[in-house]
């Protein structure tokens, strides 16, 4: 039996008064932490604070070419929004292969990004538009970059009486393609074996002007490929250079033996993915010169 008491928070204001609570947990979609409770992999009694009438935080919007996304807004949300459509396919994409309809309907994007698992889908594209996430409490605001949030499988930066309300990224300029791709060990419901997420802006000549690379599931949090952005800026396009930066990737990445796959596949496959979703990207950034 699963010993707890949940409490629920009908404004933010509230949710700070309840969060004080050093066993405070917030539920919001319950994807992972109601699991994560029934497997005993979460300390209890613990005090559940329900936000699903929060809906100030579940939005998409853009203001002065920033977009903001509430913490509370589920996956099928983002995924029919034609805001992230026109600006962050990728990140629909991303959010489109989380689990099954009805889990993405309940969990959250703040969700995803707070239960810090090294194989989160979203958290590779935003880390390629270089996110930021607004932690907010009772008498406190801070901004701190999604590449700074996560420090460890299942840890963030979140204080006592902190929570996650939104997520911003500027919008991306012209002329910029994206990409996410996935490895599983089947083609639905599944946890990423490997992800790799890739933004890439093409310049007047043809050039590759700015480059960003994101993986999941290789290392202990989702990161950039500094080497592989490297190595792409300033080049032009080409199977060569993706290559090349497929090779350089390797040296930022370290993934481990488990259940799901080796090291050498995940290290093999990392590579493919890279290179296919650098071709992606491109084409799409050089559609959007025409």
């Amino acid at each position: 039996m699963i010993d707890c008491e949940v409490n629920v928070a009908k404004s933010c204001t509230e949710l700070t008064q309840i969060l004080i609570e050093p066993s405070a947990r917030i539920l919001a979609g319950g994807t992972d932490i109601l699991p994560g409770m029934r497997k005993n992999s979460i300390i209890k009694p613990i005090t559940l604070i329900d936000v699903s009438q929060l809906n100030e935080l579940s939005y998409i919007c853009e203001h002065e070419g920033q977009i903001d996304i509430g913490a509370l807004t589920t996956h099928s949300k983002l995924i029919t929004s034609p805001l992230l459509l026109q600006h962050a396919p990728a990140l629909i994409d991303a959010c489109a292969s989380i689990g099954s309809t009805q889990t993405r309907n309940r969990g959250t994007l703040g969700g995803n990004l707070c239960n810090a698992s090294p194989a989160a889908d979203s958290v590779p594209p935003l880390l390629c538009l270089e996110a930021v996430v607004t932690l907010s409490s009772h008498d406190n605001q801070r901004q701190v970059p999604l590449s700074d949030f996560i420090i460890g499988p299942g840890q963030t930066c979140l204080q006592q009486g902190e929570y996650l309300s939104h997520i911003s990224f500027a919008v991306p300029q012209k002329h910029t393609g994206t990409s996410f791709m996935k490895l599983g060990r089947r083609n639905g419901m599944s946890i990423a074996v490997v992800s790799t997420s890739v933004l890439i802006c093409i310049d007047q000549n043809g050039n590759i002007e700015y480059a960003r690379v994101a993986f999941g599931s290789v290392a202990p949090t989702p990161i950039l490929s500094h080497h592989a952005e490297t190595a792409l800026t300033g080049k032009t396009p080409s199977a060569q250079l993706f290559s090349e930066a497929a090779q350089t990737m390797l040296t930022d990445i370290n993934p481990i033996d488990d259940l799901r796959a080796s090291r050498e596949y995940r290290l093999h496959s990392a590579g493919v993915l890279l290179q296919r979703a650098l071709q992606t990207a491109c084409h799409q950034a050089e559609m959007d010169m025409r």
